[in-house]
């Protein structure tokens, strides 16, 4: 009876450990996507102090039109659509790698359960015998 016991308990603690490791998986996840929308506010935070500083810039030159500063804003704005798209991708990224991990780490459980059934296969057999 102790070995039915023994397999129970190993039973209850893999789905235990599967289950725990799917929430702390999500959980990172979701601080991933977190992250991202920081750092995606942050970069537009930064493009618009950049946008204001070169029309005070131009405004103190006397500019207040004109090609080069239609440029150098229009080029602003290419780099935050470059930053946030690159945060995305990352993103994404990292959601993909935690993903991966998870399923390797639910695989790993599994295979150790059967294993522990494989070693233990006379005692399996005398406890429902």
């Amino acid at each position: 009876m102790p070995t039915g016991i023994g397999l129970a308990l190993l039973a209850a603690g893999t789905v235990v450990s599967v289950s725990e490791q799917k929430k702390a998986s999500e959980a990172q996840r979701r601080q991933q996507g977190l992250s991202a929308r920081r750092s995606q506010r942050q970069a537009i935070r930064e493009a618009q102090i950049r946008r204001a500083q070169s029309q005070v810039q131009a405004g103190a030159m006397g500019v207040t039109g004109g090609s080069g500063l239609a440029g150098g804003q229009a080029s602003l704005s290419s780099q935050l659509g470059s930053n946030i798209g690159f945060a995305g991708q990352m993103s994404g990224l990292n959601q993909q790698i935690t993903m991966a991990q998870s399923r390797s780490q639910t695989a790993g459980a599994v295979a150790g359960l059967g294993l522990s059934v494989i070693q233990n296969s006379d005692s399996i057999k005398e406890a429902f015998s």
